[in-house]
């Protein structure tokens, strides 16, 4: 297999940490860091390259907006950082700039890539980037929320006293304040979850409403997140290079809502291969409506 590429663009705690993740985890590629700080992304660059002794990853270097539109992925994770206490919508307007800039930096882009967005609001800017990038739209995809779906399977697993991989439930929708957990469809080894502990309703929502927080509790303890995040990415590189096939609750077009937000797909070479059939009930439909119906208020607001 020829040599993969992956492109981080921004460079700072999230990018070099996304960097950093997908070498200890052996994904075979070179990993390119670009920054508008170039001492910052040599300083980076140096650090990193001090861990390729202990790791498969063939080499890590900085590289100009014209290398990374050669890569097979091509990371976005620079941008303005929520602030403590900070909705997600108020950064659209500072990064929907930002991204713009980049975008613009990279073109012509390769037209097999795949554009992984993380800067948030993640939903708002996978929907302007696919509109700007002259992609496909199952080429640019956001991370979504399988960072708050694994946030959520960790609280259950906790709870129940079980491990989280066995935990098998999803938040759709919204990376944010609107994400939607599907507890219709939760379960544990084929058995529902509330076979295994006793859930009502209230006790569902606390835990939700945990779920939806902890971004907060953790930039307001310590500025903000990217040991999480930094997983979630090299799974879902993992799982596009490798043709892998599994199945993540991602951002991506939703054509029923008009826009992107987080449903399952399946994952492979050419990013989004297909939509996986969810089945919410009734609460879990209106709920998924309006969190799209927030993110297209948002998306209007910015002229997308």
């Amino acid at each position: 297999m020829k040599e993969s590429k992956i492109a981080i663009i921004g460079a700072g705690l999230v990018g070099s940490t996304i960097a950093y993740t997908l070498m200890l985890k052996n994904v075979i590629a070179e990993i390119i860091l670009v920054d508008i700080d170039e001492v910052r992304c040599t300083g980076e660059v140096l650090d990193l390259s001090d861990a390729l002794a202990f790791c498969e990853t063939s080499i890590v270097r900085s590289g100009t907006s014209q290398d990374a539109s050669l890569a097979n992925i091509i990371i976005i994770a620079a941008g303005k950082k929520q602030e403590p206490r900070q909705d997600r919508s108020e950064l659209a307007q500072t990064n929907k700039k930002i991204v713009a800039s980049i975008i613009n930096n990279i073109k012509p882009i390769r037209e097999d890539t795949i554009i992984l967005m993380v800067t948030n609001p993640v939903d708002v800017l996978t929907h302007y980037t696919q509109k700007i990038s002259g992609l496909l739209h199952n080429q640019v995809i956001g991370s979504g929320t399988y960072l708050d779906t694994q946030r959520l399977r960790g609280l259950l697993a906790k709870k129940i006293g079980i491990a989280r991989q066995s935990v098998d439930v999803y938040i759709l929708g919204e990376h944010g304040d609107s994400q939607v957990p599907i507890w219709s469809t939760a379960h544990i080894n084929g058995s529902l979850i509330k076979d295994f502990i006793d859930l009502n309703n209230q006790k569902l929502e606390q835990i939700a409403q945990e779920t939806r927080r902890r971004a907060y509790e953790i930039i307001e303890c310590k500025g903000a997140t990217y040991y999480g995040i930094a997983s979630c990415v090299t799974d879902i590189c993992e799982a596009i290079l490798f043709d892998q096939k599994q199945i993540f609750p991602i951002s991506c077009y939703i054509k029923e809502y008009d826009t992107c937000l987080s449903m399952p797909v399946v994952l492979g070479v050419h990013g989004v291969e297909s939509i996986v059939p969810t089945h919410l009930n009734e609460t879990e439909q209106k709920q998924l409506q309006e969190s799209a119906i927030k993110i297209k208020k948002i998306t209007s607001t910015l002229g997308i």
